[in-house]
C-alpha cells in the first residue's frame, strides 16, 4: 500500500478535485488520513489557503476537512506542497479547534 504523507496533493477515485493531506504522518500511518479539497475558483479567506509555487492551483478549503481510508479507496500522488504552504494550512484547520472562552 502507498503511504501519503501530510502535504501530499493527492488525485482521489471518484472526485473531479485534488485534495491535500492535512493529518500529519503518525496519523496516516494508520491507512487513514484527513484531507481538504483544493478548489481553484475559491475566494480568498481564512480558511482558503492559497498554494504557492505548486504544480497544483487553487485554494485548499480547509473548512470541508474529511477522513478518507486509504487503504480502500484508490489515490495517487500529484505532488507534495512546500513547508510554508504545510504550515499555513495547519494552522487554519488548527484554528478551527481552538478553545475560545467568550
Amino acid at each position: 500500500m502507498a503511504k501519503a504523507e501530510q502535504g501530499d496533493l493527492l488525485k482521489l477515485a471518484g472526485m473531479s478535485f485534488p485534495v491535500m493531506v492535512v493529518s500529519n504522518d503518525i496519523f496516516n500511518g494508520s491507512g487513514t488520513a484527513v484531507v481538504c479539497p483544493v478548489q481553484k475558483n475559491a475566494a480568498p479567506g481564512p480558511l482558503h489557503i492559497e498554494l504557492k509555487d505548486c504544480p497544483v492551483e487553487g485554494y485548499v478549503m480547509c473548512e470541508y476537512m474529511k477522513l478518507v481510508d486509504l487503504r480502500v479507496r484508490k489515490f495517487s500522488k500529484i505532488s507534495g506542497a512546500h513547508d510554508f504552504d504545510i504550515m499555513n494550512i495547519s494552522d487554519a484547520v488548527m484554528g478551527i479547534f481552538d478553545y475560545q472562552n467568550n
